[in-house]
């Protein structure tokens, strides 16, 4: 597959309109192999059906099931080595997301093993809704609180974040 039909396979996606597509065309370009596996994955697997927990992919990309209810309180959370796709199996909920800088209050050291430090709170941060039909990309550059209930009310939700290495 040719880095421009990588790029149209993710664009069959339903990426929700907050998604930086310049930046998902550039790390495409860098490393294509994981964002073909992840595409194909997301394409081609029956995601409700996936087990919870760790999923290999293949090229060094990897899905994250989980179930949960949804918070009313929460941390942000930085990553530096892979980029986050987050997307819901069931339910929906918001995910803050700000610029890496505006991250406040570091809640102890990175943790260079689960690569991710988390952060009290971020200044300037746009709320995003994510849902099946609404996914997220989610780069090293961005400080994120996923997990967050709408309109106040937690309810349990269906959650796959697929983990994509992030090529500099």
């Amino acid at each position: 597959m040719t880095t421009a039909d990588i790029k149209a396979l993710w664009r069959t996606l339903p990426l929700a309109p907050e998604n930086d597509l310049r930046c998902l065309d550039r790390q495409i370009e860098l490393n294509p192999q994981p964002w073909e596996a992840a595409g194909r994955f997301l394409r081609e697997r029956e995601l409700a059906a996936l087990p919870l927990g760790r999923n290999e992919i293949g090229e060094g990309a990897f899905a994250n099931v989980q179930e949960y209810e949804t918070k009313l309180q929460s941390q942000y959370e930085l990553h530096r080595r892979y980029i986050d796709v987050q997307l819901l199996v069931r339910g929906e909920e918001l995910v803050y997301v700000a610029p890496k800088e505006m991250g406040r209050m570091p809640q102890g050291d990175f943790d260079e093993q689960n690569d991710f430090i988390l952060y009290a709170s971020a200044d300037n941060a746009s709320a995003v809704h994510v849902s099946p039909q609404r996914y997220l990309i989610l780069y090293p550059s961005d400080a994120h609180m996923p997990c967050m209930a709408i309109d106040g009310t937690p309810k349990p939700v269906r959650k796959i974040v697929v983990k994509i290495p992030y090529a500099v």
